[in-house]
């Protein structure tokens, strides 16, 4: 029996592991060459709907809304103005008690009983029958790329930083129906989406497609980069759909200029995944002047050292990046190796044979080198968002 049960928890563990947290098959963004984004809202209706309708409605934003059964029947009206603002409206089921959904019969009532062609689980969950289920009753599964997380007691400036901060180019955000703190939220965001380049868009229009592998993989280690980003205080050089350079304010690790102030680069690789060689440079060189103008604004602050890491060493020298001249710990270059190949089977589907493998190798330029030969931007330049500079909050 205890063989049994164990087995039991294991393929109820295996399938939440495969379809909610990595998810794998279910329609979690769209391509990434679109500044499109679909907002899409659960467990509605509720006691703030007419506020969050008549917000919507002020900035011209179409979203999707997927409703609980029980409380859409409580408030047909509410249904009804919904449609007619034309916003999606999709299913979240019967009832959002997780329990219910441990149970095969159960779960196929919570999926039966009313209409939508898609179908989100309350907080994602996933048991062994939930793709099964979808299938037979020709539902697809909807979950997201970006949490707002306004379920947390933080103040909306901080959620609104940190969802401008991590929302990129295809996005389908996750936000709720209810607290009054997703109204506070999204009065600091909608603006700026239109001002950033983004297009709110409903579902439909956005036209996600299922999460292959790769893509799934890439999703599931979403929550390790945003750790990584707060651990080494990453900032984005600006909030634009394909802006996608940060960097580190840290001290140079190796000699001789071991100590010097620098800045090192990071490349955000899932917001220009889908981009052309031709498009990234273009992007790169406006970040660049962008960053040369935060470069000049604030002297007291600049860095001695630019400088990458990267298996990019050819774009790199194209831009006018010199190869660091001295020798590099062995470790380092070991370490690169590994890192390199994982990241260009993960973000590009290539897996170099080792004995023609490309190696990171880093790249730098001064600061007089780096303002010389990127001008600081125009103002024709993007917007930046609210706070930018700031860690993101957690």
């Amino acid at each position: 029996m205890e063989i049994i049960l164990g087995l039991i928890f294991l393929l109820y563990g295996v399938s939440d592991l495969l379809f909610r947290f990595l998810g794998l098959g279910a329609y979690a963004h769209a391509s990434r060459r679109t500044p499109k984004v679909a907002l899409t809202f659960d467990d509605g209706p509720s006691e703030r709907t007419e506020a969050l309708l008549e917000l919507l409605r002020r900035h011209g934003v179409k979203a999707t809304f997927f409703l609980t059964g029980e409380k859409a029947r409580a408030r047909p009206d509410l249904v009804e103005a919904l449609r007619r603002e034309g916003h999606q409206v999709e299913d979240h089921g019967e009832w959002h008690q997780a329990w219910k959904l441990l149970l095969p019969w159960l779960e196929w009532e919570h999926m039966r009983r009313n209409p939508g062609r898609y179908y989100r689980p309350p907080h994602g969950l996933h048991t062994p029958f939930t793709r099964l289920f979808a299938r037979l009753l020709g539902k697809r599964i909807a979950l997201w790329d970006l949490e707002s997380k306004d379920w947390l007691d933080l103040p909306p400036e901080a959620l609104a930083e940190r969802l401008l901060y991590y929302l990129r180019p295809g996005s389908i955000v996750l936000l709720h129906d209810g607290p009054q703190r997703t109204l506070e939220l999204l009065e600091r965001v909608l603006g700026k989406l239109h001002e950033l380049g983004y297009q709110p868009v409903t579902l439909d229009e956005l036209q996600p497609t299922p999460l292959g592998p790769r893509q799934a993989l890439i999703r599931g280690l979403q929550g390790f980069n945003e750790r990584y980003d707060r651990a080494h205080r990453l900032q984005r050089v600006a909030y634009g759909p394909f802006d996608y350079l940060k960097y580190e304010r840290k001290s140079f690790p190796f000699a001789p200029f071991k100590g010097v102030i620098s800045w090192e680069l990071h490349i955000d690789s899932e917001r220009v995944i889908e981009l052309s060689p031709f498009e990234v440079l273009r992007y790169t060189r406006r970040n660049f002047r962008e960053l040369s103008e935060r470069i000049s604004k604030n002297p007291g602050e600049a860095p001695e050292i630019i400088y990458g890491f990267s298996y990019q060493a050819e774009a790199m020298r194209v831009l006018g990046f010199k190869p660091y001249p001295y020798p590099l710990p062995r470790y380092l270059t070991w370490i690169a190796g590994i890192t390199t190949t994982w990241q260009l089977w993960l973000y590009r589907g290539d897996l170099p044979q080792l004995r023609r493998r490309a190696l990171a190798s880093l790249m730098y330029l001064t600061r007089e080198e780096f303002l010389e030969r990127f001008p600081p931007s125009t103002p024709a330049s993007p917007p930046r968002a609210p706070g930018e500079g700031q860690t993101p909050p957690p």
